[in-house]
């Protein structure tokens, strides 16, 4: 394989990488958006039930109905919130899994969640390289100033 054709696939790569991480930011900022307003929508609604039980409290009125419909929306956002919360934490943990060397009649790679604690773990840390000794990013592959491949795949 040419340098041409290990630069296409890498740059493939780093794309692929790129689309999945934006996707994931999208899901995960979808998602906190809408346990934001489900949270609002209960707290809303517990203002509501406290204002209507203070009232029929105070008229010596208290009925249980109106009290019921309260409780079963607000049930129902609270059934709602913690679904939104676990789909979240699906999310949250998704983590980019390197495709297999495709064959020509292979299927597209697809991606799987992986738990953090199976993740590969990330470098921290700038790194130097052995040929120039330039500072460059711990996920670097290739030396930005000469070249030089200094790891990855």
């Amino acid at each position: 394989m040419g340098l041409l054709d290990q630069l296409s696939k890498t740059i493939s790569q780093v794309s692929d990488r790129a689309r999945f991480e934006a996707e994931k930011f999208q899901k995960t900022t979808r998602l906190q958006g809408e346990i934001n307003e489900l949270r609002r929508q209960i707290d809303q609604k517990l203002i509501e039930l406290g204002q209507r039980a203070y009232d029929l409290q105070r008229a010596g009125q208290i009925h249980a109905p109106t009290l019921a419909e309260l409780a079963a929306a607000l049930d129902q956002l609270r059934a709602t919130l913690v679904a939104r919360e676990e789909e979240l934490k699906q999310a949250q943990s998704e983590v980019y899994v390197e495709p297999a060397p495709a064959t020509p009649s292979s299927p597209p790679p697809t991606v799987r969640p992986v738990p953090i604690s199976e993740a590969p773990p990330v470098a921290s840390g700038p790194k130097t390289c052995p040929k120039c000794g330039f500072q460059m990013p711990a996920t670097a592959i290739f030396c930005p100033s000469c070249g030089t491949r200094v790891g990855g795949p």
